[in-house]
Formats: C-alpha cells, structure tokens, sequence
C-alpha cells in the first residue's frame, strides 16, 4: 500500500490540482447530473465534457495558463459572490433581527427579535409601532 501512495505521489507532483474555477466546474457537473436525471436530454453529455476539463485542468502542469484562467473567472464571478455572500448574511441576520422599511422614507429599519412590541424611531422622524 506504501509503495501505491509513493507512486500517486510522484504523479501528482508538480501537477496543479484544484482551485475556485475548479470547484465551479465541479458543481455545474454535479447539477447537470441530476438534471439529466430529471429529464434534461443533454445534461450527461454536458457534463462529461466538463468532466474532462475538469481533469485536464486537475492534471496539468501548465501553472501560469491555469491561474489565468482561475484568476479570469474570479474576476467575472465577483459580483455574483458578493450578491450570494451578502443573501447569505442577510439570511443570518434575519434570524436574529426584525427588518421592516419605515412607511415614509422606505428605509430599512432592523430591530432584535423577541422584543415584544416597541416603537422605533427612523431618521426621517417617522415614529413606527411594531411587533418584535
């Protein structure tokens, strides 16, 4: 067993491996997957198309090309991860909070949860009755 972990050792020496756009490519097979099986014709074929770049990309030895190409898509896909990074601390948040928008201005207004009810006072000088 030794000797088979010395051997895949030596391979994936100097090989590039996984990074973001690695992960992404994963994901989209995974979801292509189960989407064939829900009837998408061309879902399998998709996906074992992007299961080959997927290995090509894991297996080369070209680091230069390939952190290009990482770097190409963190740079397209930053707005989306920032847009998914904040619903998903918003989702926390409201968790703990209370979010309603004041009646005049429409600003957001947030109060703790399990506060019973209370008045909140907003900026533009609205007073709002609310339950907590």
């Amino acid at each position: 067993m030794n000797n088979w972990k010395w051997k895949l050792m030596q391979f994936m020496q100097g090989r590039y491996g996984n990074d973001e756009l690695g992960k992404a490519i994963y994901w989209g097979i995974l979801i292509l997957l189960v989407l064939s099986l829900f009837g998408f014709r061309y879902g399998s074929r998709i996906a074992l198309v992007l299961l080959i770049f997927y290995y090509f990309r894991f297996f080369s030895k070209n680091h230069e090309a390939r952190r290009r190409e990482n770097q190409i898509y963190l740079q397209k896909s930053y707005a989306l991860r920032i847009k998914l990074t904040n619903w998903k601390q918003s989702a926390e948040y409201r968790k703990t909070h209370k979010v309603f928008k004041c009646s005049k201005c429409k600003k957001k207004l947030s109060v703790p949860r399990g506060k019973g009810k209370i008045e909140v006072s907003c900026p533009c000088g609205n007073r709002i009755i609310k339950k907590t």
